[in-house]
Order: C-alpha cells, then structure tokens, then sequence
C-alpha cells in the first residue's frame, strides 16, 4: 500500500527545489530545506552508485570515478558553485581514465557523473545571476570540448547545459519577483496603516477641536458678562456668588487647557469643516447599546458611578473606542452575545466589553487586518490610559480601557 504522507513529504521537497518563496512559513521552511538537502545528497550517491555499476576500470580508478561523481553533490548543498568548480576537475580529469566507455554509451564520461553535472548546472543556475551563468557555461564548454568527438556532440552538450542553466535561473527569477511581491506586499500594508493612523489622529483632532472651542467660548462669554452680572458686587450678599463664579472660570480655563493639550498631540485636517453638532459623551453609550439590540444581537449594559462626572475630553473618547468596539463585534463575531461594564469612579474611568466566539472562524485575523484597533490605541495613548484588546481563551474578544484621573476629576497631567 502506498504511503501518502511519504508521498505528500517527497512532493513538497520537490515543489521547494523548484519553487520556492519567502512567504513560507520559518519552521516549514527549515523542514524543507533539509528535505531539499537530503533530496541532493540522495542525488549524488545514486551517482555514484550508477558510476560504480557502470564503469569496468581497476579499483583505485574506479573509486576516483565514484567520489568525482558524489562529492560535488555534497558541495553544492552548501555552495553551488563550489560543486562547480570541482565538476569541471572531474571533466578534465576523468575522460582519460575511462578509454572505452565513450564508445559503449557516446560521451567520455561516465553515466553516473553525466547525472551529477545536470544537477549541479541546474543548481548553479538557481542561486546566480545571468553574467556568472554566461561565465559558467563558457568555461564549463571549454573544459568539454577537448574530449568531444565532433560537432554534433558540442551542440547536444551546449543545448542540454543551455536548458538546465535556464531552468535554474527561470527558478531564480520566479523566486526574486516572489520576494518582490512581497515587499511590495508590506510596504502598501504599512502604508495603509499608517493612512490609517493619521486619519484617526486627524479624526480625534477634529473632535478635540470642538470640546476646547467650547470650553474657551464658555470662558469668554462668563467673563464678559460677570461685569454686568455683579455691578453691584460691593453688597456683601454677592461676595460669595462671585468667588464662586472665579472658582468655576478658573476650573473651565483648566480643561480647556487640558483638552489642548491633548489637542497638540494630534494632528488637524483642514478638509473638514467643523461639526456644529454637540459631541456625544458617555450617556449616548445607552443609545448605541440600544441600537446593537434592534440589530438582533444580544448586548447587556452595566453602568456604574456618575457619568457626568467625566470630562468632556475623556468622555468623547470612551464613547468612541465604545462604538468601534460595538462594530467590530457586531462585524466579526456575528451572533456572539456582548456585554459592556462602564464605571466612572472618584479615579479611573473603566470600561471593558466582552463577547464570546461569532459564526465566523476567522474573528481574530480579519479584526487584525482593520484599523479600528489602530484608533482605540490612539485615543488610549491621548489618554495615558491602559487598553487591553484581544482573543479570550474560549475564542471571543476583550476590550478593557482604564483611563486614569486625579480626585477632581480631571485627566492626570
């Protein structure tokens, strides 16, 4: 009976000889390599085995004969063109030690050998380049000639060496434009991403945007207005209410400098005009909740602490890895139940969402081939804050985010 998974071992060394690319993977490509190797060794002893069997010459002759047809084999699994060089020796040196075998099979060198200089022409035309092949082939027919009969056996010698040295670099060819496309292949993904990232920073520029103008317009107008507020700020009954109005100017001008801050991080796009829309903060999370459950899919909602508490800045941004956390799951695990835990303490804001395996087997490599981590990331280093995203061990996915704050209620500097 025959064995397949021999079969199919045999089949990929094969492919690999010929085929070879850079986008196998690193342990299956070491396997293949040493079948490869052992593929070319096997190669030249069954050589030499055919040299010995082949050859009618006393025993130190014949023996040279069998190693000369074995030992460039052994060399060009290191280095082609090292089993070259010592193939030419054994085309110089071998036709005068077997007189009479050119007339039993019509070349002066024996059978076995004929076979280890088809694969080691065919090696070297794998692993150099066109100028060294021309080399090559000139100096290997040089060392030939001398020994050939007439011109019909320099044209077949020229013609079978002409078609090895142009398998191999065919082989070399393919494989250069494989590592090419591959590449290319990283440099257009490492493009997106970062397209990708630099519009998610324009995107939360944009956003921050509108939170410190209205801060600052807020600012202004109380400002401008206290004089008329408390004309009459002499009379004791308003000294309270304008100590207080200092103190909540001075904690408005403290996050919009927060937010600006945060602001110069990022980066602006001028293509958008601004929104006039007021940005969504943490009580918009029930509506988005809301909205995956009128989508068919299973979504609890756990709301802790007092969610106004949070500044706008902080609150804008959990909103939004929120949303992007509720559209990969909804995108990549269709049918998973979600859960979102959102706590605002005296601290931390913390958040994280779970949802168990979806439909599709392919969750975790089409979520890492999108941008949408890429934003949360950005929006959590905006933030100082800590996330965690990734596979669970039961085949589902977590978002955890924990954004630090100090007991006021502001983001730590």
């Amino acid at each position: 009976m025959i064995d397949r998974r021999r079969l199919r071992l045999w089949w990929a060394a094969l492919r690999y000889t010929a085929y070879a690319g850079t986008d196998t993977p690193p342990e299956r490509s070491a396997g293949l390599r040493w079948l490869r190797a052992l593929a070319i060794v096997g190669c030249g002893l069954w050589a030499g085995f055919v040299t010995f069997s082949t050859v009618s010459v006393p025993a130190p002759v014949k023996t040279f004969n069998v190693l000369i047809s074995v030992l460039p084999c052994l060399l060009a699994v290191r280095s082609p063109l090292w089993g070259w060089r010592l193939l030419i020796v054994g085309i110089v040196s071998t036709p005068p030690t077997l007189p009479g075998i050119a007339g039993s099979w019509g070349w002066p060198w024996a059978p076995g050998f004929a076979l280890t200089a088809a694969l080691v022409f065919y090696l070297v035309g794998e692993s150099n380049d066109q100028p060294q092949l021309a080399w090559a082939g000139l100096i290997s027919f040089g060392a030939a000639a001398p020994f050939l009969r007439d011109w019909r056996d320099a044209a077949l010698l020229v013609l079978l060496g002409g078609i090895l040295y142009f398998l191999g670099n065919t082989v070399r060819q393919r494989k250069l434009a494989e590592e090419e496309r591959a590449a290319q292949q990283e440099r257009r993904l490492a493009e997106e991403t970062r397209a990708a990232l630099l519009e998610e920073r324009a995107g939360i520029a944009r956003e921050l945007h509108d939170v410190v103008a209205h801060h600052m317009s807020v600012l202004a107008l109380r400002a401008d207005s206290a004089r008329f507020r408390f004309a009459d700020h002499g009379k004791a009954d308003r000294e309270a209410e304008i100590w207080q109005e200092f103190a909540d100017l001075a904690g408005t001008a403290r996050e919009g400098l927060t937010e600006l801050r945060r602001l110069l991080g990022v980066l602006r796009s001028e293509e958008h005009a601004p929104a006039v829309a007021p940005q969504p903060g943490l009580g918009k999370v029930v509506e988005l909740v809301e909205g995956v459950k009128a989508a068919g899919t299973a979504c609890e909602l756990d709301l802790r602490g007092d969610l106004d508490t949070v500044p706008v800045g902080v609150a804008l941004s959990v909103f939004r890895i929120v949303q992007e956390a509720l559209s990969n799951a909804i995108q990549h695990a269709p049918g998973a139940a979600i859960s979102v835990e959102l706590t605002a303490g005296p601290e931390s804001v913390r958040l994280r969402i779970d949802n168990g395996p979806g439909d599709s087997p392919k969750r975790t490599e089409q979520a890492r081939s999108g941008h949408g981590l890429v934003g949360m990331r950005e929006r959590a280093a905006m933030l100082a804050a800590d996330l965690e995203a990734g596979e669970r061990t039961d085949g589902g996915f977590r978002v955890a985010l924990t954004v630090p704050l100090d007991r006021e209620g502001r983001l730590e500097p």
